[in-house]
């Protein structure tokens, strides 16, 4: 069937390593193929074409964050030229695609056993079941729970669940209805898009190198950090590496030189949940004396030890309204961010140390 929709592209997270970039999501499955993307003008004043660089499981198109902009720079164009007359959205003319899968495939337990025989054609099984929810959006689908871990819900989409995989781990299964699940499991549990993550078949770790397995799936050690795929151990070690070289090389070397000072690594000093266990806080001893600093949400947290050299806090920092304290010997003050904290020490310094330069 020969499809004609008007809508407009937006900027998104394209998903699957992608990054940020144009989409139009089109009201039908579509041939990727026949899909053309106009902006059209009126009178004297010329359209724009737009070619799409890729397209998603939908067959709906994708474009770059540079043909987004062109897209915005144009219709404000129109917009401006044709007032009243404008109607705002590209045209888009497209093939349907039939959706004609065995619904059996990726819809029963029997059917997504076998799916999770290897990533790619667990991710078919996905893709399948979002086609067909989009196909025919008045049928829900069945809802499954796999590995104890993942919810595939009734529209198509994947959740994380928030619960011990006891129950399945126990009756020796890989796949169970999600009723039967719930009437199953004792544990309060929730569902999230973030806890655990399905990678696409050909993702590779770029921390690593190595592509991902089922087994990743199974115990739920992927991580999705800003489009990319992560081994979770491999994310943590290198989020780890980040946070030393953040506060060595990047923050305490521009204030005292290297031989002048050495660092131990601390558990997290605000919070040592999944999220955040793994960023360490720092104890670093400098020719003045010791400082202990690490990220609470979004400040660093900057306290000088007792055995710091003494210095006037109410003098230095009065004019800041910033979360500070004083108790015994201990002096601290919470910075807005790594120039913050580099702007505070950089005063102590100068007020305990005057000649000294780093």
């Amino acid at each position: 069937m020969h499809c004609v929709e008007r809508k407009r592209m937006e900027l998104t997270d394209l998903g699957d390593g992608k990054g940020i970039g144009g989409h139009i999501t089109l009201e039908k499955l579509a041939i990727p193929g026949t899909v053309k993307v106009v902006l059209k003008g009126k009178k004297n004043i010329p359209g724009m074409d737009f070619i799409p660089v890729s397209f998603d499981c939908y067959g709906h198109p994708n474009f770059t964050s540079e043909q987004e902009r062109l897209y915005s720079f144009k219709e404000e164009e129109l917009r401006r030229e044709l007032g009243e007359e404008y109607t705002p959205g590209a045209v888009i003319e497209y093939e349907e695609e039939v959706f004609d899968k065995l619904r059996v495939k990726f819809d029963s337990i029997k059917g997504l056993d076998r799916a999770l025989f290897n990533l790619e054609s667990l991710n078919e099984a996905l893709r399948d079941r979002k086609r067909f929810h989009k196909a025919y959006p008045k049928e829900p689908l069945n809802s499954f729970v796999i590995f104890g871990r993942y919810n595939l819900d009734e529209w198509g989409q994947v959740w994380a669940i928030e619960a011990p995989r006891t129950v399945m781990f126990n009756m020796g299964v890989d796949v169970l209805d999600y009723d039967t699940f719930k009437s199953n499991i004792k544990e309060v549990f929730s569902l999230t898009h973030d806890k655990f993550v399905i990678p696409p078949a050909d993702a590779v770790c770029p921390c690593c190198g190595k592509k991902f397995q089922m087994l990743d799936v199974v115990f739920g050690t992927v991580k999705r950090i800003d489009g990319k795929y992560y081994h979770d151990a491999c994310w943590c070690n290198y989020r780890k590496l980040l946070e030393i070289d953040k506060f060595t090389r990047q923050l305490m070397s521009r204030i005292y030189k290297e031989s002048d000072y050495k660092f131990e690594l601390l558990s997290n000093g605000y919070c040592n949940e999944d999220c955040c266990s793994h960023i360490p806080w720092f104890l670093f001893h400098t020719i003045d004396g010791d400082i202990v600093m690490g990220w609470r949400k979004r400040v660093i947290s900057i306290e000088w030890q007792g055995n710091y050299k003494p210095f006037d806090m109410k003098e230095l920092f009065g004019d800041e309204d910033v979360t500070k304290w004083e108790e015994g010997e201990k002096r601290g003050i919470h910075a807005w961010g790594a120039e913050k904290a580099f702007e505070y020490l950089q005063k102590v310094v100068e007020a305990v140390n005057p000649d000294y330069s780093a």
